[in-house]
């Protein structure tokens, strides 16, 4: 009996990739409404039917079967039994306020406000402008000041990214030199908090919108040494440190306010300090990188946000009177920039 002959793959043609990729926005919104109604979390304790799970989140059973029924034809849930789906580990980064989870991003980047900034890309790409403000009338930020909701996504999305990559930062950047450390746009203080609680030596300032550090997640055991401070880093940053962090702040702003803020924090620091930017940065060519991705994103929700790379970093720190002398690699896609007035050493790559 001879084997059965195999079959070679054969590649996608070319049409049925690109109509693929023209696809992905049905997915990116049928996660987002399986994220607001907490399919995952309903799934935690085992499967269900689809009738219970209509019931739980208030949907029409036989709606909600058709969107649960595409994401696991996505690989997302599973369809263990006619009418019964359960949880993967995939669909789990669904699941509210667990370790790994990514939902809040998903609240986030195809609300409904966000999805119509999306569908006016086509006015940033041909003006430079937001497409964002251009839809909805108003700046990203101030759209969010009026409603807590996507701004609730928003905070709690990046308080998570900070948990999720703070573990690289800490790994790739010695801290321990260190001892008056301002985390400048620092949220909620994940990053900040994360520094002190490894460096017992070092003092902190949180430093953020006064409406951002109102909800400060700083723990009882470091207020002695963690100063919370209100304030705008657009018109300066509080004195006296010898590290001022900047963890993914740049990136929100054009290249003349963030060269204000990097001259801000120059002014402020000790004559021997550091500036250290925490950001991912775009790589050369074609390469393919989630920073690719952010850029676009910045662009459309942002007015004149950007992912640069390293030598538009470079050029801003010129701007601000700084030297870029260190680009260190963590294992994340964050890259960490390290600066100091100018004549302070040649540009280097590598560890701390």
């Amino acid at each position: 009996m001879t084997a059965p002959r195999s079959h070679p793959q054969v590649p996608e043609s070319l049409p049925v990739q690109m109509y693929g990729m023209l696809n992905a926005h049905f997915l990116a919104q049928a996660l987002h409404v399986a994220a607001t109604l907490r399919i995952a979390d309903l799934l935690a304790d085992g499967p269900r039917s689809v009738e219970e799970l209509a019931q739980a989140s208030s949907s029409h059973a036989p709606s909600l079967y058709r969107l649960l029924r595409m994401l696991a034809g996505a690989g997302v849930f599973v369809e263990d039994q006619p009418g019964r789906f359960m949880l993967t580990p995939l669909a789990a980064t669904l699941r509210t306020d667990t370790p790994d989870s990514v939902r809040d991003w998903a609240l986030f980047i195809s609300a409904p406000p966000v999805w119509a900034a999306w569908g006016t890309l086509r006015h940033s790409i041909q003006t430079g402008e937001s497409a964002f403000e251009h839809a909805l009338g108003m700046p990203l930020f101030k759209y969010m000041s009026d409603h807590s909701e996507l701004a609730r996504s928003y905070n709690k999305w990046m308080a998570k990214q900070s948990e999720l990559q703070n573990a690289a930062v800490l790994a790739s950047y010695d801290f321990s030199v260190h001892r008056r450390i301002v985390d400048v746009g620092g949220g909620q203080g994940a990053t900040l908090v994360s520094i002190l609680q490894n460096h017992p030596q070092a003092m902190g300032v949180l430093f953020d919108l006064a409406q951002v550090v109102a909800n400060a997640l700083v723990p009882g055991t470091l207020t002695e040494r963690c100063e919370i401070v209100a304030g705008d880093m657009l018109q300066s940053v509080p004195a006296g440190g010898d590290a001022y962090v900047l963890k993914r702040v740049l990136m929100d702003w054009g290249d003349e306010l963030a060269t204000r803020i990097l001259t801000n924090c120059r002014d402020a620091m000790q004559r021997d300090g550091k500036i250290l930017v925490i950001e991912l940065v775009v790589p050369e060519g074609n390469e393919p990188s989630v920073s690719k991705f952010l850029d676009l994103t910045m662009l459309a929700l942002q007015h004149g946000g950007r992912v640069r790379t390293e030598m538009e970093h470079r050029r801003l720190f010129e701007a601000a009177g700084l030297e870029l002398t260190r680009v260190i690699p963590t294992p994340s896609p964050l890259r960490l920039l390290e600066g100091a007035r100018v004549n302070r050493g040649s540009v280097r790559s590598g560890g701390p």
